[in-house]
């Protein structure tokens, strides 16, 4: 019986065996087969236009490290800290990136408050990829992105111009140029310049007609018309409709061509950016500087190394931020020194620097320099303009004012082995030889200056060494000290430009001849009321030599006039400080008749005549106008001690004597500062910062008392009418109602 169910399964296994056999010899054949066919054809030549595989040969220390670093990325990773901790980090990261996009939303269309809640948190993001950064640009608006930008955020958040790695050609670029002037031909000025820069209004190089061939370089000969050109620029962009009429014919456009070249080049730069900055003066700018790509042009400059472009990008994105609450318009020359961004309130207080003949911004305010060194008008002007104003430190530099070896021996025994303590009180290095003090307010300044009036602790003495320079010496001390001792007020700088002689003017006819000290003033009142200045605050004048007989004029000009908005820059100054200003004229003014022919004196140094009838009566009318306000502003006059030396031969003068300097109104000092030197404190414990401080804080003060003041007199009237009304029976009771109402109203508070 088990040998009959055997032979079945036996039968089985053979036929299998045959069958796989089968199937095996088949495809052995067929493989033979194809092998022979395919040994006839050489199938290669179809591989001729084939790319062959690209070889990357590195060294093998770099890979070496590279395996490293990647093991040492897979043993960090694996650890169980990093295993609980890496999800987290990546759910975080997730939940940032979906933040962004709804910070985006909200900022661009929620309600105002919103809005600068949100774009204050978008500020703060660099954690995103570069191509996070690339899509939010893409759905960013015109409006958020002058935000972001005013908010000193990520480069990135902007798109670059079009096309901004392609530069066109130095002609090409000068014919575009030539063309945006060729738009505002009407206007005198624009053919004054087709016809000096581009002669006959043709880009060509000039050639010897006379036979005689002159060796020009072509790059050189059109640099300096672009620089000619631009140059002329600046004064047509400061005219509203030119300004409209550029931009309508793309010439942000072309202004970015323009940048491109000169990317390396700060006085090219400084020049397009008081262009760019004119053109924002108007309103609705904000778009046509998105789209066009300027936005981040803006932004790098506003990291820039030089301060000047840093302050002119302040003023153009200020211009252009139309959704902040607390933004103000700036004219050309009306320079924002701070605050550099958005603030959360307006200014308590208004301060305002004009710097005076041949002077500027970054100029006139510099810090004293601790070199002794000839003091030169010409050549110091010259070497401000060359230099880069940068804010990077310098290295600590001994002390040269100290000539006593006794004096030096002393403070550097009291430094390292007693240190000055509160017993000790130390003068301020400059100061006043004389001092007629007539306090406006007496209590105030009193309260004010605890320590004394020409003196100050050891200790705090101590925090601001006199000869410390380890923190860099400051090309503009308004714009960085102030705000550490005021950090809610605004500083503001006039600039204009001035010369002695009429040969050294240059640029336009109408510029050279209209240096007169009235209209001057009277266009910068325009522009400060345009700025919103002394609207709601007290304002705080400080002016250098010829810029305190702006100041006077320009106050005169305002308290005269029937603009309330003007007229309210005059009620609102508080307080003005005259540095070494000739309010009755300077003796080296006043030229001979044969020298004045010869060296021809520009209009402002013949204003500056000694007791010319123009400064007498403005003068008069200054004191008159002062006497006539509610309240009467602080007076602080300064004058030079000592001799100026002007130019390289050190010639001693007296550029404005005490007979000059005095205005008969508040205090007046004398100093043992020259006439350059009055605007320009050795450091923040000078007597002339520390009276500055003082007036400001005096102005802020009246300022406050008189608000107080104002609501105590509405709380006394309305008081007064209650009172009145308590006699009638009728109003007993509600009178009750309302006190019992408002004690419950003010424990709910």
């Amino acid at each position: 019986m088990h040998i009959k169910q055997y032979k079945p399964k036996c039968g089985k296994i053979c036929a299998g065996t045959g069958l796989f056999s089968i199937v095996g010899v088949v495809s052995y054949e067929a493989y033979r087969t194809y092998s022979a066919l395919t040994n006839l054809v050489d199938t290669r030549v179809l591989d001729v236009d084939r790319k062959r595989p690209d070889y990357i040969y590195i060294k093998h220390h770099i890979y070496r490290q590279s395996l490293l670093e990647q093991l040492e990325q897979e043993r960090r990773d694996s650890k169980l800290v990093n295993i609980v901790v890496q999800p987290f980090g990546k759910w975080w990261k997730a939940l940032k990136h979906s933040v962004a996009w709804r910070l985006l939303r909200i900022a661009q269309a929620g309600e105002l408050a919103d809005r600068l809640k949100a774009v204050k948190q978008l500020a703060l993001i660099d954690h995103l990829k570069d191509w996070d950064f690339q899509h939010l640009a893409q759905l960013c608006d015109a409006r958020t992105a002058v935000a972001l930008a005013r908010s000193n955020c990520d480069s990135r958040w902007f798109l670059p111009p079009r096309q901004y790695g392609v530069e066109k050609e130095t002609r090409e670029v000068l014919v575009g140029v030539k063309q945006l002037i060729e738009h505002l031909v009407p206007d005198h000025c624009a053919e004054y310049v087709l016809g000096h820069t581009f002669g006959s209004h043709q880009i060509k190089e000039p050639s010897g007609d006379d036979g005689v061939h002159y060796p020009v370089n072509s790059a050189t000969f059109e640099h300096d018309q672009m620089k000619q050109a631009l140059s002329a620029l600046v004064h047509l962009t400061t005219v509203e409709e030119n300004c409209r009429k550029i931009i309508e014919a793309g010439g942000l456009l072309t202004l970015i061509e323009v940048e491109k070249l000169y990317k390396d080049d700060i006085d090219m730069k400084l020049t397009l950016s008081r262009i760019v900055a004119n053109l924002s003066v108007g309103d609705e700018r904000s778009y046509d500087f998105f789209a066009s790509g300027w936005l981040s042009i803006l932004s790098r400059w506003q990291k820039d190394i030089d301060m000047r472009m840093q302050v002119t990008t302040d003023l153009t994105l200020s211009n252009l931020d139309r959704d902040d609450p607390n933004c103000f318009t700036y004219e050309s020359n009306v320079y924002p020194l701070y605050p550099k961004s958005r603030r959360e309130k307006k200014p308590d207080v208004d301060i305002v620097f004009v710097h005076g003949l041949l002077g500027g911004v970054f100029v006139t305010w510099r810090q004293k320099d601790l070199k002794p060194q000839a003091a030169s008008l010409l050549e110091g002007i010259a070497s401000a303009k060359e230099e880069v104003l940068t804010l990077q430190p310098t290295p600590p530099k001994p002390h040269p004012s100290i000539s006593d070896t006794a004096t030096q021996e002393l403070i550097q025994a009291l430094q390292e082995d007693e240190p000055l303590s509160s017993d000790w009180s130390v003068v301020f290095p400059d100061i006043p030889l004389v001092a007629d003090e007539k306090y406006t307010s007496p209590a105030v300044h009193a309260k004010q200056n605890r320590e004394g009036r020409y003196s100050v602790s050891g200790e705090k003495w101590l925090q601001e060494p006199l000869g410390d320079e380890s923190v860099g010496r400051s090309f503009c001390w308004p714009m960085e000290w102030l705000p550490k001792d005021f950090p809610n007020v605004r500083v503001i700088g006039l600039n204009y430009n001035s010369s002695l002689s009429e040969w050294s003017a240059s640029g336009c006819p109408c510029e050279k001849y209209d240096g007169k000290l009235e209209k001057r003033a009277g266009e910068f009142l325009k522009k400060l009321a345009r700025s919103n200045v002394g609207q709601d605050r007290p304002v705080v004048w400080v002016g250098h030599s010829m810029g305190g007989l702006l100041i006077k004029s320009i106050m005169v000009q305002a308290a005269q006039s029937e603009d309330p908005a003007i007229r309210r820059i005059a009620e609102n100054s508080h307080a003005v400080m005259f540095l070494g200003t000739p309010h009755r004229g300077s003796a080296i003014a006043k030229l001979k008749q044969h020298t004045s022919a010869l060296v021809w004196p520009s209009v402002e140094v013949r204003e500056l005549e000694e007791n010319s009838t123009q400064l007498l009566h403005l003068n008069k009318t200054f004191l008159k106008a002062i006497a006539g306000l509610s309240k009467k502003p602080e007076i602080v006059s300064i004058c030079e001690g000592i001799p100026t030396e002007l130019t390289s031969f050190k010639v001693p003068l007296h550029i404005v004597p005490e007979s000059s300097a005095r205005i008969d109104e508040g205090d007046f000092y004398i100093t043992k500062e020259d006439h350059l030197s009055l605007s320009k404190p050795m450091c923040r414990q000078s007597f002339l910062y520390q009276r500055l401080i003082s007036v400001i804080w005096c102005a802020m003060q009246s300022a406050r008392d008189e608000t107080e003041q104002h609501h105590d007199q509405e709380k006394t009237s309305i008081g007064t009418t209650i009172s009145h009304g308590k006699t009638s029976s009728v109003f007993t009771d509600v009178y009750r109602q309302l006190r019992q109402f408002e004690k419950l109203f003010n424990i709910f508070l």
